[in-house]
């Protein structure tokens, strides 16, 4: 597995092992980067069910401002760590190793919001993917361009709407569905190509959030204490 694009292209990234951390292949992560293309720069990205890291450090090495990714197994964290560090990307990283309720309900309190939300949960563990997207659905995480994906088998069924999330597209990759959410009422998103690239992308999240202050806690690399 290896980073596709930007500054860290054609680097690879080392994955853990074991059956619960289910590397996003190539294919995958191409496509929805390209869709995501023009949000990358300046964006803040939420990496949930992190496993390698694959998907926070493909958005760092296009260019994004920060990602945060969070990964229960210790293992796990610790290989996303080397990631970062062999790709010199660790400097605009934090790596949290903790409950993803744990870690939403934290960054949530803290005022943290990002433009990205990319959520992978373990196939293995069906009954995760309805109790996280409802808790996900209680927080003002999601910047209101904000996009939220979680993926999932391709037969699984996710609702419409968990609380102030409302379901705009599916995409299906082999085995995998991949459900794109948006704040409700939201007036972003723009126009869609039929090759699933957005057509001009909203504005750059940078230069459009309402940025939530930095919490004074939080130390690159590493889960806080």
């Amino acid at each position: 597995m290896r980073v596709i694009s930007g500054t860290a292209r054609g680097r690879a990234i080392e994955a853990p092992a074991g059956l619960d951390t289910r590397p996003v292949t190539d294919k995958i992560r191409q496509s929805l980067f390209n869709i995501w293309q023009f949000d990358i720069p300046g964006c803040r990205f939420l990496d949930l069910f992190s496993g390698s890291g694959s998907m926070g450090i493909e958005a760092l090495s296009r260019g994004a401002e920060r990602a945060v990714m969070v990964e229960k197994r210790k293992d796990a964290a610790d290989v996303i760590r080397r990631n970062l560090q062999n790709l010199g990307l660790m400097k605009h990283a934090v790596v949290l190793q903790e409950d993803v309720f744990d870690a939403v309900s934290r960054l949530d309190k803290k005022g943290e919001t990002f433009d990205i939300i990319y959520l992978d949960p373990p196939y293995t563990v069906d009954e995760i993917f309805e109790p996280v997207m409802q808790r996900m659905g209680q927080t003002r995480l999601l910047e209101p361009d904000g996009v939220l994906v979680i993926r999932t088998r391709k037969e699984k069924d996710m609702a419409s709407e968990y609380g102030n999330l409302e379901k705009f597209r599916e995409k299906v990759y082999g085995i995998s569905r991949a459900h794109f959410y948006r704040l409700k009422d939201s007036a972003s998103a723009g126009p869609e190509a039929d090759d699933g690239k957005t057509e001009g992308g909203r504005s750059n999240p940078a230069a459009s959030r309402t940025s939530a202050a930095e919490p004074a806690s939080a130390v690159t690399g590493h889960q806080e204490a």
